[in-house]
């Protein structure tokens, strides 16, 4: 009897690491979810901090089209695939949340966080 709170909580682990990474066929998983998104918001941080700041002459909407392309290609994955893993992942929202959170820690590293063009990083 002594080690079945050990062998619960065992199985209360396998589980919660299970439910992370069963998603239907075709749907992107979600560490690579999570890196995909990531990665999209790091090139809209770039686009609308940099890119746009510097030339107002780019068209917005074409430039950010254009790069989240680039990221898709980077990813190895289809647009229709974003889209279905993207829909799939707004309708199970406890998956969601995980990878969002996973999302906003990496951002609050300061060796990762992008800034504006002439802000500094916060002193360590």
């Amino acid at each position: 009897m002594r080690g079945f709170p050990a062998l619960f909580f065992i199985a209360i682990v396998l589980w919660g690491c299970q439910s992370r990474q069963n998603v239907p066929a075709g749907i992107i998983g979600p560490d690579k979810m999570e890196a995909v998104l990531f990665d999209m918001l790091r090139s809209g941080n770039l686009i609308n901090n940099f890119l746009l700041a510097k030339d107002s002459s780019l068209p917005k909407e074409q430039t950010h089209i254009d790069w989240i392309n680039k990221v898709l290609i980077f990813h190895s994955i289809s647009e229709q695939q974003f889209k279905e893993s993207f829909a799939y992942y707004q309708n199970h929202p406890a998956l969601m949340v995980q990878i969002m959170d996973s999302i906003s820690k990496i951002e609050e590293d300061p060796l990762i966080k992008i800034t504006k063009p002439g802000m500094t990083l916060p002193a360590q």
